[in-house]
């Protein structure tokens, strides 16, 4: 068998595909005005730049390379990396080509506020392992010379886990206010008591006080249920230690990135934090580092608000909220503002108010996400959401100018489990580059499952997610506003390779890689790929995807025309390459086709579904290689789709937790825990 492409690699244009640039080329060029005499003419070679760093995640590094020159976009960045102290280096995706003269709208609904892309090349180097030095070296390269320090030798290190200490540098007591019996010493009214050192009585919220938590203090939270009485501001001739009026929380002392303030269980029983029916329970957007984990959190609209945008004050710093159970909620975590940092958010288990036993409920309670968030560093993983409009989502009116300081950048969403949305699974919208989707489940959707309207630059990775369930089966990707490069690597799903029209960039201005994708899309009247304005250009590379055999004959679009079948597409473009039609879901181990119904109507569970491939199936070993993302195949070349055959499955959603039995009962379709 011929080994396929490295998506690394820049193919030649199919002859036919060759002309149509050519003619769209005279075509542009006719239109250009020639430069006045003496004016210095666009230059091909590259100059080096300055290199800007993103702020790590637990298991990526992100990078943005600035340049000058480079006219014609043929300026790439050979990346490898190794662990520190290891001998062998490790190839690599490249950084990718952003700028090239590309004016975008500076947010999803600036209409008239534009930006224009820094000339730069940007990308990710994923799935390292958390808290660990890696060597990492980037070399500069143009076929029309380079000039400047064209290759950059760094040290970088990703974050660590947050660990609760064993020793803490000191310990607060908090218990329910129905508590009877002794009392551990030094004990705290509540929490906003413990945290900033006075508590709440009446209408007097002292924020401000000698007696804040230190950094690396240590909250124990008692067994019980910790709620007030929201309306109660006197009671028997006493003031009363409630949040009055708004019930919520609002906590100001901060720890440090090596010392958070720690709000966990004391050990001696499920802690139940019921908000009554507050607008919002934690407010977090004036505190840094604060570190929450194993509590249960109910009964509120919003979980942990971190700041709108732009708002004084706004934007925290190191958010943790680990092994919590969060349900009856509106939002898990809004945190708007784009000067929020490091957020660490996993194996949480957050549900929503809409019904958990249909598909995609339109309605008054039809609100809401588990996580909504702008700013960058974050790592959103191993979480399970289920009943919201969206499931989980970079904020959509991040803006692109960093002058105004709300970009949303450098986030990961991975081995998140996300069930029954209305909307969206996830969705990019609003970020600017290094946003990164890797492994995420999620079935149960009646729109357009995925969206990066819009991805401001790139590139925005979407690697190994799994889609079931969703949108009619007609579509994949809401691209409304596009994305100027777009990795959509070795991803499975129940519907068609449909990414819908964009913000009309140039050809010559975007990358798109889309390879190893299983589309397993029904028969029926449907398109079976639509790829939008752009599409056409010489820098995507678009081969070895699947498709259902069934929609063989089904039309293919570029640019809303209709092209004809995958066969004249490929005789067109050049593009999809080694793509193969499968024998539709036969080629699983066990799923049977999904409904691919609209609006209330029953659910599919993955517990009932078994995604991984038969051995001898026609996805199996006919994908293309692809640097640092299928290293380690287990046959004659990768294999198509999300699960390779002979790996171990990954792990969805959370990976512990004091509500694991109870997570078990609503993957199998209960609808109560």
């Amino acid at each position: 068998m011929m080994m396929a492409m490295c998506a690394t690699e820049r193919r030649r244009p199919h002859a036919h595909f060759t002309r149509w640039l050519l003619m769209a080329g005279c075509v542009l060029a006719s239109s250009l005005q020639i430069h006045a005499q003496g004016e210095t003419p666009p230059r091909n070679d590259v100059v080096a730049g300055e290199l800007l760093i993103e702020r790590p995640t637990l298991i990526s590094l992100g990078f943005e390379w600035r340049i000058e020159g480079d006219a014609n976009g043929n300026a790439t960045t050979i990346v490898r990396f190794r662990k520190a102290g290891d001998v062998q280096w490790r190839d690599y995706l490249p950084l990718y080509r952003i700028g090239l003269g590309l004016k975008i709208q500076n947010s999803m609904i600036g209409r008239g506020a534009y930006y224009e892309i820094p000339d730069a090349l940007a990308g990710s180097i994923m799935d390292l392992e958390p808290g660990t030095e890696y060597e990492v070296r980037l070399e500069l390269r143009d076929p029309d010379g380079v000039s400047g320090e064209a290759v950059r030798s760094l040290r970088l290190k990703t974050r660590s886990e947050p660990v609760v200490p064993a020793t803490p540098v000191e310990v607060r007591h908090v218990y329910p206010p129905d508590h009877k019996g002794d009392k551990e010493k030094p004990v705290f009214e509540n929490i906003m008591h413990a945290v900033n050192g006075y508590p709440p009585i009446c209408d007097t919220y002292q924020t401000i006080h000698p007696f804040a938590a230190k950094p690396g203090t240590v909250i124990k939270m008692h067994a019980g249920v910790h709620t007030y009485d929201n309306n109660l501001y006197w009671k028997d001739g006493k003031p009363q230690f409630s949040y009055w009026l708004h019930g919520t929380i609002t906590l100001v002392a901060s720890g440090t990135a090596e010392q958070p303030i720690y709000i966990v269980p004391a050990g001696d029983g499920e802690v139940i934090l019921d908000g009554a029916g507050a607008h919002n329970l934690f407010n977090v957007r004036s505190a840094d580092y604060l570190h929450f984990e194993g509590l249960t959190i109910r009964n509120t609209d919003i979980a942990f608000f971190g700041g709108f945008q732009g708002e004084r004050g706004g934007g925290c710093k190191g958010l943790t909220v680990r092994n919590c159970w969060i349900e009856n909620v509106v939002y898990g975590v809004l945190a708007q503002d784009g000067r929020s940092e490091d957020f660490t958010l996993t194996d949480n288990v957050i549900l929503g108010r809409n019904p958990a036993d249909r598909l995609g409920h339109f309605g008054s309670t039809t609100a809401g996400y588990a996580v909504n968030l702008s700013g960058q560093g974050h790592a959103v993983a191993h979480n399970y959401a289920a009943n919201f409009w969206d499931g989980i989502n970079v904020f959509t009116s991040a803006l692109a100018d960093p002058k105004y300081g709300q970009q949303a950048r450098a986030i990961d969403f991975y081995n998140n489990d996300i069930h029954n949305c209305s909307d969206q699974f996830i969705e990019a919208d609003g970020g600017f580059a290094n946003i990164r989707m890797l492994r995420n489940r999620c079935f149960n959707c009646p729109s357009q499952p995925l969206s990066i309207q819009p991805v401001h630059a790139g590139p925005v990775y979407w690697i190994r997610n799994i889609v079931w369930n969703a949108g009619g089966g007609k579509m994949t990707m809401k691209n409304n506003n596009g994305a100027q490069v777009l990795l959509f690597l070795h991803n499975t799903s129940s519907t068609h390779m449909k990414m819908p029209p964009n913000n009309g960039q140039k050809p010559e201005q975007g990358t798109w890689i889309i390879q190893n994708n299983l589309s397993i899309g029904p028969a029926g009247d449907f398109p079976l790929l639509e790829y939008c304005e752009g599409a056409a250009g010489p820098n995507h590379v678009i081969s070895h995807n699947a498709y259902n055999k069934a929609a063989e004959n089904a039309p293919c679009l570029i640019n809303k025309k209709n092209v004809g079948n995958l066969a004249a597409l490929r005789e067109k473009t050049g593009y999809e390459a080694g793509s193969l039609f499968v024998d539709g879901y036969d080629v699983f181990a066990h799923a049977p086709e999904p409904p691919h119904t609209k609006r209330n109507a029953p659910l599919v569970f993955p517990d009932d579904v078994d995604l991984s491939l038969k051995p001898g199936a026609a996805p199996v070993d006919t994908g293309a290689i692809i640097a640092g993302i299928n290293d380690g195949f287990t046959g004659k070349a990768p294999d198509i789709g999300a699960l390779e055959l002979g790996w171990p499955l990954p792990v969805y959603g959370p990976r512990g937790g004091f509500y694991l039995e109870r997570l078990k009962n609503l993957r199998q379709g209960h609808n109560t825990p």
